[in-house]
């Protein structure tokens, strides 16, 4: 089978409607198998088609969800991960390094900022992109956790930066709990679209080597019918 990649899928059902037209011109051609004559193998086409356009609609919802959250998360110039550096410094300057405040923020800041959240891409594989939904799943809460350590300290936490105040940083939380929701929902919608291009190219692939039987077993091995058909892969 040819290596997974989009492009590799649209190749695919090029050659699976290539297939179809051969079959479907070779004078003769027939089986007692009916998934193996040209109608049925066209309609398989279709859904493929549509299987595929669904599995290209949802990822781009989901990898345009997913970027908006890496954006606010780490990559924008007033991302959760550069103000958290800043939360740090000012309760290391204001309580010092071995000040049970600091080592609490510092110890759930580090967490934050050591997930390492995998980009998607439209070829991404379930597990990586589960991996990385748990990744920012777990920099929410934990972000969440700074916030409330905040709060308990109550006025002692006042910093000049309006960017890192409690209020501000409250928003951000709120922002990014939204932000990871949004992508959630839209991997959710993903999730199956995966499993169902999977399912239906492996029927192809399938499909068309019982095909390519058939024309070989009817024409024989050095028909001109079989030559066309041998060298397509799915």
């Amino acid at each position: 089978m040819a290596s997974i990649s989009q492009a590799s899928f649209a190749a695919r059902i090029g050659r699976a409607q290539q297939l179809y037209q051969y079959i479907n011109s070779f004078t003769g051609y027939t089986t007692d198998v009916p998934e193996l004559m040209p109608a049925p193998f066209n309609d398989l086409i279709t859904s493929l088609l549509a299987v595929q356009s669904e599995h290209t609609t949802t990822h781009h919802d989901f990898a345009e969800a997913a970027k908006n959250r890496r954006e606010f998360f780490t990559k924008s110039q007033n991302s959760i991960s550069k103000k958290l550096t800043l939360v740090n410094a000012y309760v290391r300057a204001k309580k010092g390094n071995t000040s049970q405040q600091y080592i609490d923020v510092n110890t759930l800041v580090k967490k934050i900022r050591g997930e390492k959240p995998t980009k998607v891409t439209i070829n991404s594989v379930v597990t990586t992109i589960s991996n990385s939904e748990r990744s920012y799943g777990s920099q929410v809460q934990n972000l969440t956790n700074v916030v409330s350590l905040l709060e308990q300290y109550g006025t002692d936490y006042n910093p000049t930066n309006p960017n890192i105040s409690l209020a501000n940083l409250q928003t951000i939380k709120d922002q990014a709990t939204a932000l990871n929701n949004d992508a959630a929902v839209k991997f959710a919608a993903y999730l199956p679209k995966i499993a169902a291009r999977v399912s239906t190219f492996k029927q192809l692939n399938e499909t068309a080597i019982r095909i390519k039987g058939m024309v070989k077993s009817q024409f024989g091995n050095n028909s001109i019918e079989y030559n066309l058909v041998k060298g397509l892969l799915f």
